[in-house]
C-alpha cells in the first residue's frame, strides 16, 4: 500500500495535471480569439494606457480618476463580450476554493485530501469483483420457494433482504444509514449483496472501504508493527461505509479482537455506517470476540439472517451440466 506521503504526492500531481490541461486549453482559445478579433489587441493596449493614467492621477485628480475607471470598466466589458463570442470564458476549476492549486492559505485543500483518500481506497478495493456482483446479477431463483416447519420461506426472506439492500444503496447517507450485520452459512449471497451496495455507492461518488476481515486486520497489524502509518486504519475509520467481509475466517488473536472492537466502536461513536458479513452465529461471535463486541453488534446493528441452500454450489453444478451437454 502506498504511504501517506506517496498518496499526497500522487494527488498533487493529478491536481497539477488537471490545472495544466485547463490552462493550456484556455491559452489556446485565447490565442485563437486574438487572431480572429484584432479589436482585442486594441482593447488590451487601451487598458494598459488607461491603467498607466490611473497611476498618474491617483493622488492629483480624483475627478479624472473616476472617468478613467469608468473608461476601464467599459473596455473590460467590451473585451469580455468579444472573448465570450469566441468561446473564451474564465477557467472553470474543479475546486473553486483553491483554484486547483491544492492549497488554501498555505494549508492543503480538502479536494487534495479527497483525491488521496480515493487513491488509497481504490488500492484497498482493487481485488473486489464488482463487475460480477451487481444487484442485476443477484438471481433469486436459487432460493427455495417453500415454507419450512417454522413458517420460513427462503425465497420470500431473501427477496425481502434483496429489496432492503437496494433501498439501502438508493437512500444511503454516510451519517444516518444504519449498521448492518449479515448472518448465515457460506454461499448464500452475503458478499454478493454487500459488493452490490459498494458498487452503487462508488458510482454515486461515495468512498466505501471493503475487505475480508483477514485482509483488513492484516493491514492494520502490518502498519502497527512495521512502525509505518500508511493510513489504512484511518481510512477504515473514516470511510463513508466500511464493509468487513467474512468475519470469523481470520485467525483470532488479541490483536484482531482489539482491531475489530476499535473499528466497530469508533464508527458507532462517529455515526458512520458499517456492514459486517459472517458465517458465525451470535453465540459464536460472543465466544470468539467476547461479549463486549457482541453487545455492540446486538445493540447497534440491524441483523439479517440469510437462509437457503448454497448458491455457489448450485451455480457450479449448473455450469458443469451445461459444459457436459
Amino acid at each position: 500500500m502506498l504511504t501517506r506521503e506517496e498518496l499526497y504526492r500522487k494527488a498533487f500531481a493529478l491536481k497539477a495535471q488537471m490545472r495544466t490541461e485547463k490552462t493550456k486549453r484556455y491559452e489556446l482559445l485565447l490565442k485563437t480569439a486574438y487572431e480572429r478579433e484584432p479589436r482585442l489587441s486594441e482593447l488590451e493596449n487601451q487598458q494598459i494606457a488607461v491603467g498607466a493614467e490611473l497611476v498618474v492621477k491617483a493622488l492629483s485628480d480624483p475627478a479624472e480618476m473616476r472617468k478613467l475607471r469608468q473608461q476601464a470598466d467599459a473596455l473590460a466589458a467590451e473585451k469580455k463580450v468579444l472573448l465570450e463570442k469566441n468561446g473564451v470564458t474564465e477557467i472553470l476549476y474543479d475546486c473553486s476554493a483553491c483554484r486547483d492549486t491544492g492549497y488554501i492559505n498555505g494549508k492543503i485543500c480538502d479536494c487534495v485530501k479527497r483525491i488521496a483518500a480515493e487513491l488509497a481506497i481504490a488500492e484497498m478495493n482493487e481485488e473486489m469483483p464488482l463487475k460480477s456482483s451487481r444487484f442485476e446479477d443477484f438471481d433469486l431463483k436459487y432460493y427455495p420457494d417453500k415454507t419450512d416447519r417454522d413458517g420460513v420461506n427462503p425465497k420470500r426472506r431473501m427477496t425481502a433482504i434483496f429489496t432492503m439492500c437496494r433501498e439501502y444503496a438508493d437512500r444511503f447517507d454516510p451519517h444516518t444509514s444504519p449498521n448492518l450485520l449479515f448472518l448465515g452459512q457460506a454461499g448464500l449471497g452475503k458478499t454478493h449483496l454487500t459488493l452490490a451496495i459498494v458498487s452503487e455507492l462508488i458510482e454515486k461518488g461515495y468512498l466505501p472501504v471493503y475487505g475480508p476481515a483477514e485482509n483488513l486486520f492484516g493491514r492494520i497489524e502490518r502498519e502497527k508493527f512495521a512502525g509505518e502509518n500508511r493510513g489504512a486504519y484511518d481510512l477504515m475509520v473514516n470511510a463513508d461505509l466500511l464493509v468487513i467481509d467474512d468475519l470469523g475466517a481470520e485467525m483470532a488473536t488479541s490483536f484482531t479482537r482489539s482491531a475489530l472492537y476499535n473499528l466497530v466502536n469508533t464508527r458507532i461513536l462517529s455515526r458512520k455506517p458499517t456492514v459486517i458479513n459472517t458465517n458465525l452465529t451470535m453465540r459464536e461471535i460472543e465466544e470468539r470476540y467476547t461479549a463486549r463486541i457482541s453487545s455492540r453488534l446486538i445493540g447497534n446493528y440491524q441483523a439479517y439472517k440469510f437462509i437457503g441452500e448454497d448458491v455457489r454450489q448450485k451455480k457450479a453444478i449448473e455450469a458443469k451440466g451445461k459444459t457436459v451437454s
